[in-house]
């Protein structure tokens, strides 16, 4: 393999930032297909352009051949100038006053936004008043597939998979739930109200009461959190929330009534590898900023996962 070269400076003015990108998200998406999807181009297009870099820098930057994505080492060492080059353009276009408009599309559940969001928007608003944030609301599913579409750049979601790609910043407590009304028979089916199919919640759920050979009957579905309380404020079923959102006229069941404990939700942070920039650094650092003043504060049951700040998504 070449070692990294002294290019002419033709070669050099040639490292424009088309090719600079597309190594970067390969290398953070984890391969040709998926940074394709980010950056709504063909996957021919993207390996075009890590040639024509590979070419101009005379040297191999990504093992072809491999299963999963693994980066030579002039790769490794080339990522950190390739990143560092991105920010200074960026960096140069500000100076000059002629930066563009800057949107921040985030994605979160409804129950977080909230908990959270309007404290997050107050703060971040307040740093980068330059910057707009765009907010989706949907399940955490959904909201993992617009990212991968590069519909949203930002996501905070429940952890699905362990390799979901995601950076864990906390775990919460799950319960079961329901109206202080509510009266659960032994004798009986439990009557449910939850989530969606493609809610984790729902899935561990049922599968905790399957583990126990405790028969259930799905009595309502909804994909509204508050439609989902009004449901369960009937006194007539159970539900599966987090202990944080657990409202003042419900109570959490467990052990003592005859239900299986649940898994902790781990919560993650997802970012799209395509776009870099100083007050997207910012808005995820204030998300575990916000988790680390609930925890100490004692608001809920959420503990923060320590690990250091990325640049961006892993």
């Amino acid at each position: 393999m070449a070692a990294i070269g002294n290019p002419d400076i033709a070669q050099l003015a040639a490292l424009d930032s088309d090719l600079l990108l597309a190594f970067v998200t390969v290398a953070d998406s984890g391969g040709f297909t998926a940074a394709a999807r980010y950056l709504h181009k063909t996957q021919s297009t993207i390996s075009l352009r890590i040639s024509t870099l590979e070419s101009r820098l005379d040297t191999l930057l990504i093992e072809r051949g491999s299963r999963r994505l693994t980066l030579t080492g002039d790769g490794e060492t080339f990522l950190v100038y390739a990143r560092r080059l991105l920010q200074l353009q960026r960096e140069a276009i500000a100076a000059l006053g002629r930066s563009q408009p800057v949107t921040l599309r985030f994605g979160l559940p409804e129950d977080y936004a909230d908990t959270w969001l309007p404290a997050l928007l107050e703060r971040f608003g307040a740093r980068h008043p330059e910057v707009h944030v765009h907010i989706h609301c949907r399940m955490s599913t959904e909201l993992l597939e617009q990212l991968e579409k590069g519909s949203l750049d930002v996501v905070l979601a429940v952890q699905h998979a362990a390799d979901s790609g995601g950076r864990p910043v906390a775990t919460e407590e799950v319960v079961w739930a329901a109206h202080r009304r509510f009266t659960l028979d032994a004798g009986r089916p439990i009557p449910l109200a939850l989530f969606p199919e493609q809610c984790i919640y729902r899935r561990r759920a049922l599968a905790a009461l399957a583990n126990i050979g405790r028969d259930w009957q799905l009595d309502s579905t909804s994909q509204s959190p508050s439609g989902l309380r009004v449901i369960v404020n009937q006194g007539q079923t159970l539900t599966v929330t987090d202990r944080r959102s657990l409202p003042e006229n419900w109570r959490a069941l467990g052990e003592s009534d005859g239900l299986p404990p649940l898994p902790p939700a781990v919560i993650e942070v997802h970012r799209s590898p395509s776009l870099m920039h100083p007050a997207f650094d910012d808005f995820v650092a204030l998300i575990d900023e916000m988790l680390e003043e609930s925890a100490a504060t004692g608001q809920g049951r959420i503990t923060p996962t320590a690990s250091p700040l990325p640049t961006s998504r892993h």
